[in-house]
């Protein structure tokens, strides 16, 4: 019988990558939402709306930055293992 694992194994780095251009696109939508809002209030039509999606701009980069960072972090998987081998159970007989 196997033992459990202390730490979950990583699923792989493309996992991290498959919401790095929604999270781009949803921090500029929602700078320029939150900009359009001030615009409203302050009665200010361009000014809020250009510095609100820049920063948004800015934001987005960040977190994708943050995320590929993360992906350099995960370990590749070993390419001679194959999916449901686990190496450390090698020397146990399987029942």
């Amino acid at each position: 019988m196997s033992e459990p694992h202390d730490s979950p194994r990583p699923k792989g780095p493309n996992f991290l990558l498959i919401g790095a251009g929604t999270m781009f696109t949803a921090m500029v939508i929602s700078g320029f939402l939150v900009g359009y809002v001030f615009d409203e209030l302050l009665d200010t039509r361009p000014i809020a709306m250009l510095i609100c999606g820049v920063l948004g701009m800015i934001g987005g980069m960040m977190k994708v930055h943050e995320v590929t960072r993360l992906q350099d972090q995960v370990p590749a998987a070993d390419e001679n293992e194959q999916p449901g081998d686990d190496s450390r159970d090698k020397d146990t007989p399987r029942t």
